[in-house]
């Protein structure tokens, strides 16, 4: 690993898919909250 700037792509297939993981969005915003609680920068 060098240090210098990087750039990430990440390419996911998915398959029978019928949205676009709003579940994961609402528990990745979740999880964000409760660290941010527990730091007290809410």
């Amino acid at each position: 690993v060098e240090d210098r700037p990087t750039l990430f792509f990440e390419i996911i297939q998915r398959m029978g898919a019928k949205g676009f993981g709003a579940g994961n969005f609402k528990a990745l915003f979740e999880s964000i909250e409760r660290e941010q609680q527990r730091r007290g920068t809410l």
